[in-house]
């Protein structure tokens, strides 16, 4: 028993990693309820009964592809949510590049399942991603809360409505962005920040700032 233990343990996270990719894939092209288990068992060559030493069945599968990029998003961008010490106007430019920069180091597919997908989840792994994505908004918020209080950001903008348009932008941007294009992620970045930093910078400052 201890040897099969021993044999089996170094394919597992390859083995979950494998499944994961495959499943991504197949949830995007085919849409989740005409993915079957047996699809993805046959993208994976191996047989259905394997993947339960894995996952609890297909639902638990897509839970954790929007998990792990959940987590990801958030670990790109965590450090700033209690960052005192940085001007806020910094701390948005690097929200904006560093969430940036990790969707465009994701395949596609797994950004887009992230939207997507939570509406074919349990309600207990919907709130679970819920929870998690609230981390995020919460960290945004901070900055945005803290350029106020620093007469940096207007004080009249919905938090809330900001807070919401800066993570679609920056999903929507990485979908067409090519690395071949005539912009680097650092200048399609930095234009980004530019948009909503004019959308949201105190009016009485908006002249200086053209002028810089």
């Amino acid at each position: 028993m201890n040897r099969t233990r021993q044999r089996k343990e170094p394919q597992t996270p390859v083995m979950k990693s494998l499944i994961l990719e495959k499943a991504g894939l197949l949830f995007w092209q085919k849409g989740y309820n005409n993915t079957s288990m047996k699809d993805i068992a046959n993208a994976c060559e191996c047989k259905p009964a394997n993947f339960y030493n894995y996952f609890s069945g297909k639902e638990d599968i897509l839970y954790e592809v929007v998990k792990d990029i959940t987590e990801k998003s958030i670990s790109s961008i965590r450090h700033l949510a209690d960052d005192e010490e940085t001007n806020p106007m910094e701390q948005l430019r690097i929200f904006i590049k560093n969430h940036f920069n990790l969707h465009i180091n994701l395949e596609q597919t797994s950004v887009m399942l992230s939207d997507t997908g939570i509406r074919h989840l349990s309600q207990e792994h919907r709130d679970e991603i819920i929870r998690m994505r609230d981390i995020y908004e919460n960290t945004l918020l901070r900055i945005i809360r803290r350029g106020k209080e620093a007469g940096i950001f207007a004080s009249y903008i919905d938090e809330k409505i900001i807070s919401y348009n800066i993570p679609s932008m920056i999903i929507r941007s990485s979908i067409w962005y090519s690395a071949k294009g005539r912009l680097s992620l650092e200048e399609v970045s930095e234009i980004m920040f530019d948009f909503t930093l004019h959308g949201i910078r105190d009016r009485t400052d908006i002249s200086s700032f053209a002028g810089n």
